[in-house]
């Protein structure tokens, strides 16, 4: 007989409009089968029932984590820290670089990532000569927080051959200083003149990288996740496999990137293909870069740039856009387009139009994967589209001093503009972009009620949400933006039995604490794999 519990004895939060709140949740096996009162819930139980006791805890529905990097993350878990608050200056990234020069054969890479120039002491990108005074005989590699940019050494150069009279790739830049010498830090695709001699990692890696990030997210009280990077057959292969093994719990969502469309659309494969614990999610596509590093495409120049006439980069013509789009919506497939600039943005906007102007879709849930920096006349398009934003509050306060820095007050009032969003009736969902920032939920929500930056500045006060209003972007939001609303996101019966279970209701916090919550249990189709 399948295991059947119940849970109760605490404050459920259901998400369910007809049914806000619970006295207690039944399951048997993978699935909700009643909700309501103690009695009734029980009563529908089958006999010898097991009770999970809340003890006044706090439960919902398991998050959704919309956009994130699943195997990214995981491997950046094993390489060189770089980040803030534990990285603080240049200094500490070339002391942990030398530290790893010495369990690390000559010759062989050295890997790190997460550095933010803005929060740096020296308020700077590193640069090849600092990698080289601790690192002369490794090729090494040290990627920005935002992944739009990285920092490498002269000895990685020279392997990649590399000079500077090299010319910037499409969607890239090689930096030079005043006297046209590279300084070592590459933007965008002119990462990849770099990237492509470092060794592949293999799908055991992969499995070993999908396990840490299982580990840490289920630690957070996510259930499910959408992963935005498939674009390697072996990276497929891998998320199979750790699902197969046990190592992966999440449910996950691949985005397929675009690379590998034609193979999905010679094999017959589409959108959904799969099941409740991997399935293939949308096609993802990129069209500029970062606010962070200011390469995302805008239409008035960044402050503070070296150049006073950067509009940032855009990854393709408008065209290729608009193929590439055609191409994934004629064939039946959801599109997520990264888009953080408000050029980007129209741009992505233009193309979806085109495609909708073709083949109209009722129900398409296309989608712009982070949707920065808006304008009023880009927020009554998207609404008007019906298009989905796919948002990360974390970013205020893990970057926004630096969105002020580049962008100024004025702009970054509609930078991120969740208020805004949610009055124009855009559907919006939150999500982290993990490893670029924190993965954990209730950091993100956190920011999204406060708007305050990582220094405690004021970011976009007008444009903050309540609790109540930035739960549901965390649960619902998530499900509904992979089409997969009667499945989960709610607390009800037919419902997938996961849950999110929190030492405190966080409506009745103190927002700038809603961070510290504690996760104490999280169950996944019935199955508690994590408890604190």
């Amino acid at each position: 007989m399948a295991d059947a519990f119940v849970v109760r004895n605490g404050t459920i939060l259901t998400m369910n409009p007809a049914e806000p709140s619970v006295e207690a949740v039944g399951v048997i096996g993978d699935r909700i089968v009643a909700t309501g009162s103690r009695q009734m819930v029980e009563d529908a139980l089958p006999r010898g029932f097991r009770t999970i006791d809340l003890g006044g805890h706090f439960c919902l529905p398991g998050l959704n984590e919309a956009h994130n990097h699943m195997i990214n993350f995981g491997t950046t878990l094993g390489q060189v820290q770089a980040g803030y608050p534990d990285v603080r200056s240049i200094e500490q990234i070339k002391q942990n670089v030398a530290e790893r020069v010495k369990t690390t054969p000559p010759g062989s890479w050295i890997q790190g990532r997460g550095y933010d120039d803005n929060k740096l002491d020296e308020k700077r990108h590193p640069t090849r000569q600092d990698l080289d005074a601790v690192a002369p005989d490794h090729p090494v590699i040290i990627v920005n927080g935002s992944g739009h940019m990285s920092v490498v050494n002269t000895l990685a150069l020279k392997m990649a051959g590399v000079t500077r009279d090299t010319p910037d790739p499409m969607g890239g830049h090689l930096m030079k200083d005043e006297q046209g010498e590279l300084t070592g830090l590459l933007q965008e695709s002119a990462q990849q003149l770099v990237r492509k001699i470092i060794p592949d990692p293999t799908v055991d890696d992969h499995v070993a990288a999908l396990q840490r990030c299982n580990d840490a997210y289920i630690a957070a009280g996510i259930t499910s996740s959408q992963d935005a990077s498939g674009s390697e057959p072996e990276a497929i292969a891998a998320y199979q496999r750790a699902v197969r093994e046990g190592k992966l719990k999440l449910r996950t969502s691949m985005m397929i990137r675009e690379n590998l469309l034609p193979h999905l659309l010679g094999l017959g494969i589409k959108q959904g293909f799969g099941d409740n614990r991997l399935r293939v999610g949308p096609v993802k596509l990129f069209i500029d870069g970062s606010l962070i590093g200011r390469t995302a495409a805008v239409t008035q120049p960044f402050f503070e740039d070296p150049r006073d006439d950067n509009l940032g980069l855009t990854m393709m013509p408008q065209e290729d856009l608009d193929n590439y789009v055609w191409q994934a919506h004629s064939a039946g497939f959801q599109i997520a387009v990264h888009a953080i600039g408000d050029r980007g943005i129209e741009m992505v906007l233009d193309a979806y139009q085109k495609a909708l102007d073709r083949l109209p879709k009722a129900d398409h849930r296309l989608r712009i994967e982070h949707c920065g920096i808006l304008r009023p006349d880009l927020i009554d398009r998207i609404a008007k589209m019906h298009v989905m934003a796919i948002t990360q509050p974390i970013f205020i306060t893990e970057y926004g001093d630096g969105f002020i820095r580049h962008l100024g007050m004025e702009r970054i009032q509609l930078t991120y503009p969740f208020r805004s969003l949610l009055d124009a009736g855009i559907r919006i969902a939150f999500s982290s972009d993990c490893p670029v920032s924190s993965f954990e939920p209730l950091k993100s929500i956190q920011v999204a009620v406060t708007e305050r930056t990582g220094s405690g500045r004021s970011y976009a006060l007008e444009e903050a949400i309540s609790v109540d209003e930035a739960l549901p972007l965390y649960t619902v939001a998530g499900a509904y933006a992979t089409f997969e609303e009667h499945d989960k996101g709610q607390l009800k019966p037919g419902m997938l039995a996961d849950f999110a279970v929190l030492e405190e209701d966080p409506r009745s916090v103190d927002p700038a604490h809603l961070s510290d919550i504690k996760i104490s249990r999280t169950i996944i189709g019935g199955e508690t794999v994590y408890e604190g």
